[in-house]
Parts: structure tokens; sequence; C-alpha cells
């Protein structure tokens, strides 16, 4: 797997089956003009790939590559230039945009446990 993301960037993932209830009721308590992240984890590419490799017993290898290699990869120019740039942005402010006032999955535990 190759992207635009530097190896350490921790990329949020998430459940939608699992964890999106639990997010959209968590923000549904929260007074409003907050901002929110919707994530389950938090794992860099290469730990993300090490457990898809573990459970589908397939060799997996994280590549970070620059944006020009991802547009130059992709079968479509426009979405290459779309998908790398959020791809970059992941490391480069980060996922969240580095927002230090950002609600992350750890503040609305809080709200839905107190339910």
């Amino acid at each position: 797997m190759s992207f635009p993301t530097s190896p350490d960037a921790q990329v949020p993932h998430l459940d939608v089956n699992s964890d999106t209830g639990t997010f959209v009721y968590a923000v549904s308590q929260m007074p409003p003009g907050r901002n929110y992240i919707a994530e389950a984890s938090r794992p860099t590419w290469p730990e993300f790939l090490k457990t898809w490799g573990k459970v589908t017993k397939q060799p997996t290898k994280y590549q970070e590559i620059t944006l020009e290699q991802f547009i130059a990869a992709s079968p479509d120019k426009a979405f290459g230039e779309e998908a790398g740039d959020m791809f970059a942005y992941s490391s480069s402010p980060g996922y969240d945009g580095a927002d230090p006032t950002l609600l992350k999955a750890a503040d609305l535990e809080k709200v839905t446990s107190h339910a």
C-alpha cells in the first residue's frame, strides 16, 4: 500500500455499523458550537496493514510516496489529486486539522457513559 502519508501519522478509522450510533448520540447530548471527529481507532497505515495481513494471511508493506507519485499511479488524474491531498493532509496538519478544541472519541465516551 502506498499513500502520500507519513508512516507515523495516525489515521482515524470508523466501523460505521457499530460506532456511528454511539457517536451521533454523544454529539446530540453536547452543547452547540463544538467540533467533533468520529473515530474508533487511530492506527498508522503500517499498523493497519499488519492487522490486515494477519487476518488475511497476506504479506503487506507500506511505502510513503510523494503526492506526484500518487497522482501518476491513479487511473484518473482528478481522483489522484483529490485523494492524494486527503492522504497528504493526514500527515500535515493531521487528520484532525491540529485543532486543539476538537472533541474526540474519549471525550464523547464520557457523555455516553453517563446516559
